[in-house]
């Protein structure tokens, strides 16, 4: 009870001038103050989620949101569907912040953990300035997830394990208890983008099959050079065609392959565009890299 802390403070520099020590350097229960935070930018629909959110959410981390809370769920579900993943990293993301930071972009923490997952500069997380960056340190918890279960395997396992694996938490048991809270919300903010279903390496090379059509394209940028277009969703595949550096294309609709790498992007996701009459892996997509279009 900070009362009696403040007291037993207050005997202790009774007791140290009784007896003859002057320094004034004791402690009191006032003397701590939290981390400042970094507002991640609530708008009007985060404070109308978060009125609508929080009678339900009710968790050892949160106990309701605010709607600076949403906005920070917001920014890391909309990183995670820009690299294209499901709806289940979402969640596996947001337990994660949601047991380590309550869903708050702290300037501060143990030692120099830093921002919604309180990832460390001196531990190679990056810079301060970027860490403290919601889609930066989303996108650095993804890296490390599919780096620890890769071909999609985060997908299946269990949430918390997969949550541990990056955190390496002295508590590893804490990310499970968030599930519910962090469900609640995927369920609210994931709207608006149709999610994909979760990543799952085939056990064998995807076999070319002629895409269905669908009602909607979405036009994508493939920044630099070498990427290759193929016959089928796997690298495998046939190469049809070898685009050259900026490249504009338009993408139906997307379908399950081999998980690919390109940079510090992965996905196993590959978009049909038709003009090329053949399939780019995701990873080669400049940010959303088509993951609202429709399975093929």
């Amino acid at each position: 009870m900070v009362p009696m802390r403040r007291h037993a403070a207050q005997f202790a520099v009774v007791l140290a001038s009784a007896i003859g020590i002057t320094s004034t350097a004791v402690p009191t229960a006032d003397a701590w103050r939290p981390p400042r935070v970094k507002a991640c930018g609530a708008t009007a629909d985060d404070k109308a989620f978060a009125a609508k959110l929080s009678p339900t959410i009710h968790s050892a981390g949160l106990s309701g949101v605010s709607a600076d809370q949403v906005a920070c769920a917001r920014q890391i579900l909309a990183e995670v569907k820009a690299e294209g993943f499901s709806s289940q990293a979402g969640k596996i993301a947001l337990m994660t912040a949601i047991t380590e930071t309550g869903l708050r972009n702290y300037l501060g923490g143990d030692r120099d953990s830093l921002g919604l997952f309180q990832q460390r500069p001196s531990m190679g997380w990056g810079t301060r300035a970027q860490i403290i960056r919601p889609a930066y340190s989303t996108h650095k918890f993804l890296s490390a997830m599919v780096k620890r279960y890769p071909h999609g395997s985060w997908a299946t396992a269990d949430p918390g394990r997969v949550a541990q694996s990056v955190q390496r938490s002295a508590y590893p048991s804490r990310y499970n208890r968030e599930r519910t809270s962090a469900a609640r919300l995927v369920a609210v903010l994931w709207a608006g983008t149709p999610a994909t279903p979760a990543p799952a390496a085939p056990s064998k090379p995807a076999k070319p099959t002629k895409p269905t059509p669908t009602s909607a394209a979405l036009a994508l940028v493939v920044p630099g050079g070498g990427i290759r277009v193929r016959s089928g969703a796997t690298t495998a595949a046939k190469q049809v065609r070898f685009l050259k550096g900026h490249s504009k294309v338009t993408a139906t609709c997307q379908r399950l392959g081999k998980s690919v790498k390109i940079g510090s992007y992965r996905s196993a996701y590959w978009s049909y565009l038709p003009a090329q009459k053949g399939y780019v892996s995701n990873a080669a997509m400049h940010r959303n890299g088509g993951t609202a279009l429709k399975a093929c």
